[in-house]
């Protein structure tokens, strides 16, 4: 006789075995040990050798596709296990012939379980009457390996054994081990064709996944490919509590009993008294008149015991809601969105989207958003037994609410991020930027009227229609980001305008014109209409992240009514000049880097001690003219002298003429007495104010 080697690190499966798995295109060889013929892996032979400890010589080779017909027998019960091919057969350890067990493994249970199922094993892991050995019968399962073990020497059919150090699945919960066995259980099927539908529910999902907006875009290949490649639905679980599957069991061979009367009664006595009712109602108010079992003729039921698969629970509640409130409907809301992590491509965005097409016709959603998760600081999972949780609760109570949002819209949802002390301090100086911006417009409405003091758009400054245009742009940006879940890029836009263009720039130039000029100067009141409506428009974008923040501006900005939450985003138009404007503050740029040497020397303080000479080309030049702004002023330096040059030069030296002591530009001695520092301009403010 040929022998077939099969190896196990689990011989307690050894009494379910039904098959040999080989692979089709692998090399097996015959080999004579003594007087027994083997067949082994070409490329485990060797290996094979020294475990048996006897020397071998090979008689053929074939493919294992020439074996297909073999049938061996069982290495000590009366029963037959046929070669089956399998691709999932390797040679990286063992023999190439695979000990295939379908009551507890998924891939043996594929190739073979038309072979039937023994189901030997019961659910608290012990071995049932079925069995038919009394030496096995009501033992644990893993106390059965020795017994195994020495039943296989005991026939002669063990060739070798030892002890191994291997990885075996455990219970991410508990940690204790779990075994596979191959169970009944209801399913719902992806490949028939649905009753009204005219295609399966695989069909249907995969329509769904392709008419359903992404947000990342790869999570729709995620779930195709989940749904493409998904087995049909396993419903059905065994669990203590949960919603029942309301159907009857005959109690003769187990046959369901399923009618439109019993789902009717159970649903109603469920909707009255919840899921417990199911095991409350008497089996007689349930049994249909007469029914008997269409398989066996029995007449006597049970309630089924299993439970729903709590992704069902999950997912039709977006049927359920919709259903128990009407005015939640797309005709009222346009769009539907679900939002949850990565992970729910395989459970609820799963699940919902199935359930759905199969009950409603309809998908749930329109758009699907998902983000990463929480790490700490180090990129390792939050645990509570490392130690490592970070709770909102404990950054509000030191940060606020406002810093905890700022992090999160500023970070890539897309993927898992990080957070640590030291990362939420740099969220922290973010905002304290934005704030410090906000508190600045703040301060230069304090007594604005809008009734009296608006100057129209068309009436600004240069500067100040320049600034709006950079406003509308930045609008733009933020609310198209918005529109795509593009929360990082929002908040980018938003800290970037805040830090530069105004902090950075329009503020050092219009403090001048706030705190020195004559109230009632046009370029004064151009310049605080723009901050009064710049107050409003930020607190418009910056609600959906700052909501706090907002709130708090809006409520002290002159004139605002309603709440910042029922406010429209601005809407911007960009600057006809922007390109000459930006090529302004590149020059404006040099001439600061300019001044820092002597800054450093302290031969200047700020830069209203500078008298500047600056040499532009005749293009540079020209386009200063255009922007109908001063450039001295718009430099904030007391002196300037324009040349003509193929390159941009400066030259800084301090500014030789007196400083007024009430704007500081170096144009002091127009005033008389107690005041004759003063320059022209705050000379005729005084005058004008006394």
């Amino acid at each position: 006789p040929l022998y077939l080697p099969i190896w196990t690190t689990t011989p307690w499966t050894l009494p379910s075995n039904l098959a040999i798995a080989m692979h089709p295109d692998m090399e097996y060889a015959v080999v004579q040990a003594g007087d027994r013929h083997y067949l082994v892996a070409v490329s485990l032979q060797e290996d094979f050798q020294r475990r048996l400890g006897v020397p071998f010589h090979v008689k053929e080779i074939r493919k294992g596709k020439a074996f297909q017909s073999l049938t061996a027998r069982h290495a000590w019960l009366d029963r037959e296990s046929p070669v089956l091919l399998a691709d999932y057969v390797t040679a990286d350890t063992g023999t190439g012939l695979v000990h295939t067990a379908p009551d507890h493994g998924v891939d043996d249970f594929n190739l073979a379980h038309h072979l039937g199922l023994l189901q030997l094993v019961g659910p608290d892991g012990r071995f049932t009457a079925d069995v038919n050995d009394p030496e096995l019968e009501g033992k644990n399962i893993f106390d059965t390996n020795v017994l195994v073990v020495e039943r296989l020497r005991s026939s002669g059919a063990l060739l070798h054994d030892e002890l191994l150090t291997h990885s075996y699945p455990h219970c991410w919960r508990t940690k204790t081990p779990i075994f596979f066995r191959a169970t009944e259980q209801w399913f719902i099927t992806m490949d028939d064709e649905l009753t009204g539908k005219g295609r399966t529910l695989r069909e249907l999902g995969l329509e769904g996944v392709e008419s359903t907006r992404w947000v990342p875009a790869q999570g729709r290949n995620r779930i195709h490919a989940m749904i493409a490649g998904r087995p049909d639905w396993c419903i059905s679980r065994q669990r203590a509590w949960g919603t029942p599957l309301t159907v009857l069991r005959c109690m003769e061979c187990g046959e369901p009993l399923a009618t439109a009367g019993i789902f009717a009664k159970a649903a109603a006595a469920i909707e009255e008294g919840g899921v417990e009712a199911w095991a409350d109602l008497p089996l007689e108010q349930l049994k249909p008149a007469g029914a008997v079992c269409a398989k066996c003729g029995a007449d006597a039921f049970a309630k089924e015991t299993d439970i729903l698969d709590v992704w069902i629970d999950s997912g039709v509640s977006a049927a359920v809601v919709c259903d128990t409130h009407p005015e939640l409907s797309r005709a009222d809301y346009g769009k539907f969105i679900y939002l949850e992590g990565s992970d729910q491509h395989r459970g609820w965005f799963h699940s919902s989207l199935l359930f759905n097409l199969a009950a409603t016709g309809d998908k749930p959603y329109d758009t699907v958003v998902t983000h990463g998760f929480v790490l700490d600081g180090k990129g390792q999972k939050m645990s509570k037994s490392l130690g490592n949780v970070v709770t909102p609760e404990e950054i509000m109570k030191t940060l606020g609410a406002d810093i905890l949002r700022w992090w999160t819209a500023s970070v890539d949802y897309n993927e898992d991020v990080r957070i640590s002390k030291e990362i939420l301090e740099r969220s922290a100086d973010a905002y304290r930027k934005i704030r410090n911006t906000l508190r600045f417009l703040l301060g230069a409405v304090a007594d604005f009227d809008p009734a009296a003091d608006v100057v129209p758009e068309r009436e600004f400054s240069p500067l100040d229609a320049w600034v709006w245009g950079a406003f509308g742009d930045m609008a733009n940006q933020v609310t198209a980001a918005y529109r795509n879940f593009q929360f990082m890029e929002a908040a980018q836009a938003l800290h970037s305008f805040c830090q530069l263009e105004l902090s950075g720039q329009y503020f050092e130039i219009i403090k001048d014109r706030l705190y020195c000029d004559e109230p009632a100067s046009a370029r004064r009141r151009s310049c605080r209409t723009l901050c009064w409506k710049l107050a409003q428009g930020l607190s418009a974008l910056l609600a959906p992240i700052l909501t706090f923040t907002a709130d708090e501006v809006w409520e002290n900005i002159p004139g605002t009514k309603d709440s910042i939450f029922e406010q429209r985003f601005p809407a911007g138009t960009p600057h006809p000049a922007s390109a000459e404007w930006n090529r302004f503050w590149e020059i404006r740029q040099a001439v600061q880097a300019a001044m820092e040497p002597h800054r450093a020397a302290k031969t200047i303080g700020t830069s209203l001690d500078a008298q500047v000479t600056l040499l532009l080309p005749d293009a540079d030049l020209a386009m200063l003219g255009r922007l109908g702004e001063d450039p001295q002023d718009l430099l904030v330096i007391s002196g300037l002298e324009l040349q003509a040059a193929p390159d941009l030069d400066v030259a800084v030296t301090a500014h030789a003429g007196v400083k007024c002591p009430r704007c500081w530009n170096h144009k002091g001695g127009a005033g008389q007495g107690e005041d004759a520092d003063l320059c022209p301009r705050c000379w005729d403010v005084v005058r004008t104010q006394a």
